[in-house]
């Protein structure tokens, strides 16, 4: 049977890292092994379910690049058949009509530790007119097992799996029914998903017992924040269309995201194409993976720099005009070579972006701490447009001569020019070097920066 993988999301917020690092180790996973790769939207909670989500879900695995194969499945449209689903559990036997409320099912709770409803064991004399709820019909003894890709086998006590709801009262099918019918249905092949689904897996064996569906397992350990716990809402953790927005590259991401628990050898940059070649899913590890911000920016430093400028220039165009509504610079040559210097150092586009949007404003605005550098060296002011001015053949060579020789009459160090010189053209203190910046500026530009913003 050819493999088929799924991410099943639900429409309650936007894509963030962990669900982007299940939907990637799906997709890998399956195109790994010629395979394909399905999205499933879990929308039955129509309360919870925001069709912004959707979108955002969708836009952030096409700009990941993680394709998925046919159409996208709504659950909501399978409500028949996880019904029917249950029905035939409860002519089997696997499952039951439980009558009992809210009151009745606290005081069983309290006196039993595996909820059993006392509705387990009839077969008639139901109640008219009474809602009830459909639950499994959880064994009562042994062991359910799994042999999962990753943890191993895994094993849990029957006694410690209540008769959980699979159908409510109100007529509408829980996730725990509604995902292994739909599962079934769609012929997933491999559930891969995170470790805090494991619970789930073993509630839902009965379920796919009853199916005659067998698939195999693997659940990944979950990404922790930096203090090594679980990471949830309160980490405030970026959405995947928001790292774009902030000028990370899918490139970045994508090896990210591999390498919060996968990794082979001593390879550090991966293509998507290069890790369905080399990807096994038995080389997760079994620990959490954690949040790196260092690595991030390197992963994201490393890619900007192997990116070809036309592609950073249009990518940046496009975020800026986003993020900022402004359009970008028109003299795509001069662009083109400020991004060649400023992505050297850039660990995000926004810090090409920032700089080249500087460099282009005529009148800068000042902080009181560069303000200061500025009137401090104010006396150097005529003598630097004078030795300028008087550049005929303007280079970067001729550029740095004219420095030195300024900071020769002065008796002065590189710094005390530099800087200055650096504020007025690119309303910056530090930066990439100031003589190259200038040399693409040509004299004009950099004579009208400095007599403007001095």
């Amino acid at each position: 049977m050819s493999t088929i993988t799924r991410f099943a999301p639900s429409p309650t917020g936007s894509l963030h890292l962990g669900g982007a690092r299940t939907a990637l180790f799906n997709y890998i996973y399956a195109k790994s092994n010629n395979g394909l790769f399905k999205l499933r939207i879990e929308d039955t909670d129509k309360i919870r379910h925001q069709s912004d989500s959707i979108n955002s879900i969708i836009d952030g695995l096409n700009w990941l690049n993680i394709k998925y194969d046919d159409k996208i499945i709504f659950q909501s449209k399978n409500q028949k058949e996880h019904l029917n689903a249950a029905n035939n559990m409860i002519s089997k036997g696997i499952a039951y009509r439980c009558y009992h409320d809210e009151l009745e099912i606290e005081k069983i709770k309290k006196t039993k530790k595996k909820f059993q409803s006392e509705w387990r064991h009839k077969h008639n004399n139901f109640p008219k007119n009474k809602k009830y709820c459909i639950r499994i019909k959880s064994p009562e003894s042994g062991n359910t097992e799994i042999n999962d890709k990753i943890q191993g086998k895994v094993s849990v006590q029957n006694k410690e799996i209540d008769d959980y709801i699979i159908v409510r009262s109100d007529g509408s099918p829980t996730f725990l029914l509604s995902s292994a019918v739909d599962d079934h249905l769609m012929s997933i092949t491999d559930i891969i998903r995170g470790d805090d689904h494991l619970t789930n897996s073993f509630r839902q064996m009965l379920i796919f017992k009853s199916l005659n569906y067998k698939p195999k397992f693997s659940h990944i350990p979950l990404i922790h924040n930096q203090n090594n716990q679980k990471l949830s809402k309160r980490d405030n953790a970026l959405s995947i269309l928001e790292y774009k927005k902030l000028g990370f590259l899918p490139e970045c991401l994508i090896n990210y995201l591999l390498r919060m628990g996968w990794s082979y050898g001593d390879k550090e940059f991966f293509s998507i194409s290069e890790a369905i070649k080399l990807f096994r899913i038995e080389k997760i590890g079994k620990s959490p993976s954690m949040l790196d911000e260092k690595k991030l920016h390197f992963l994201n430093n490393h890619f900007i720099k192997e990116s070809n400028n036309t592609d950073i220039f249009n990518t940046i165009k496009s975020i800026n005009e986003d993020n900022q509504n402004k359009k970008f610079p028109i003299d795509e040559e001069l662009v083109l070579n400020l991004i060649e210097i400023y992505k050297q150092r850039a660990n995000t586009l926004l810090e090409i972006i920032e700089p080249i949007l500087l460099i282009f404003t005529s009148k800068n605005n000042y902080e009181s701490d560069q303000k200061k550098t500025l009137k401090d060296s104010e006396y150097l002011k005529d003598t630097i447009i004078n030795e300028f001015t008087s550049i005929d053949d303007w280079n970067e060579y001729i550029i740095t001569e004219k420095i030195e020789i300024l900071l020769n009459k002065f008796d002065l160090n590189f710094k005390r020019i530099g800087q200055p010189l650096r504020l007025l053209i690119t309303g910056k203190i530090n930066g990439p070097s100031i003589t190259k910046i200038m040399d693409l500026l040509g004299k004009d530009k950099v004579l009208n920066k400095i007599m403007k913003n001095w």
